[in-house]
């Protein structure tokens, strides 16, 4: 229950907050809630929304797409070796 009210919270600040606000708030989801897919979703929002269309070989969005993706599973990774969440998964195994 308290990740879908975090959801739906995080979905309105997107239309309310500056982008950076939403950005921090969607990293502390992913570190608050497993597997928090929704930070990908919340993350292409916030680039739809808020990005300059620039046409350059760097501003592709391909790449910001590619950028999120790599930062959601380096997050995963660091969750893993974080000693906070050893317990937490010695306990799960």
């Amino acid at each position: 229950m308290q990740r879908i009210i975090f959801d739906v919270l995080l979905f309105i600040f997107i239309f309310l907050l500056p982008w950076w606000v939403v950005l921090i708030l969607s990293i502390i989801g992913l570190f608050l809630f497993k597997n928090y897919y929704e930070f990908l979703f919340f993350s292409i929002i916030i680039y739809v929304l808020y990005s300059i269309p620039e046409y350059t070989f760097l501003n592709n969005s391909v790449y910001v797409y590619l950028g999120i993706i790599v930062f959601y599973l380096l997050v995963q990774y660091l969750r893993r070796h974080i000693i906070l969440y050893k317990n937490e998964l010695s306990y799960k195994s």
